[in-house]
Parts: structure tokens; sequence; C-alpha cells
């Protein structure tokens, strides 16, 4: 499992619009350009929607749903493939928010996946790739809610 965290000063209700805003995650994150909702309320249990992702020219569409909520504290999805897991998780820390990303490999990709992976075009280390994204993400989310 990989993580991020960082510490936003402003309230965890603020930062929960965000992090639950899938449509305008592409801000933030240097991969994800965006997504859209699916099916269900969204950032809601069960709530379905298509990320969509761009590492150089390779662009590819990911399946979520939404797998577990507390409102203005957890919001996680799965992925279909690879079959990931993100969850943020919001903590009150004085007048700010402990923001934490999470990514977890749940299960074995698809042989496709695993092709894709083994040739390198999406980075030769795909985890710190995700790693970096994460704090990258984090960072970029810091600064456009402080500012």
């Amino acid at each position: 499992m990989d993580s991020a965290s960082i510490l936003i000063d402003v309230p965890p209700a603020t930062v929960w619009d965000v992090v639950t805003d899938v449509e305008g995650m592409g801000r933030f994150s240097p991969e994800n350009t965006g997504a859209r909702w699916k099916s269900g309320t969204p950032a809601t249990v069960g709530a379905r929607f298509i990320g969509a992702n761009r590492h150089g020219p390779v662009r590819w569409k990911t399946h979520c749903t939404v797998v577990d909520v507390i409102p203005g504290r957890k919001f996680s999805f799965e992925a279909d493939e690879p079959k990931a897991r993100w969850t943020y998780h919001l903590e009150p820390s004085g007048s700010g928010t402990l923001v934490t990303e999470t990514r977890e490999i749940y299960a074995t990709p698809v042989w496709w996946v695993r092709l894709v992976q083994k040739s390198k075009v999406l980075g030769s280390n795909r985890d710190e790739l995700m790693q970096n994204g994460m704090r990258h993400t984090l960072e970029r989310m810091k600064v456009a809610l402080e500012g």
C-alpha cells in the first residue's frame, strides 16, 4: 500500500468537497484528467464513475465504484483495472485537516494490464510514480485550498 499525507489549513468540510469531486480531480493530479459520474448519487457507496487518465501520449479510462464513505472523514473507491482501492482519509488537526491519500492494489491485474506495466510505457517504476503523484496531488490541493 502506498500513501501520502499533508496538512491543509482549512476545515475538513472544505477538503471533503474537493476529494469527492472526481470530475474536478484533474486540476490536482499529474495523471488523472478528470472523471464523469456514470450512475448513482455522486460520492455515495455504490456510485460509479469513469476516470480519465494520461501519462505522456498514453490515455486510458478506468471504471470505478465508490466502496466506502464516512461523510467528512473517508472517501474510498475501487478501480476495475488495475485492481486498486484509492482512499482519502480526513482528520481534523487544529484549524486544519490532515489529508492522507492511499492506493492499495487488492488483486492481481488482468494479463493485459500486467503487459502494459512490464512495457514501462507508463513509467519504469510505476509504484514510485504513483507515490510521487499522490504527493503532487495533495500539494496542489493544499495550494488551491489555502490560496
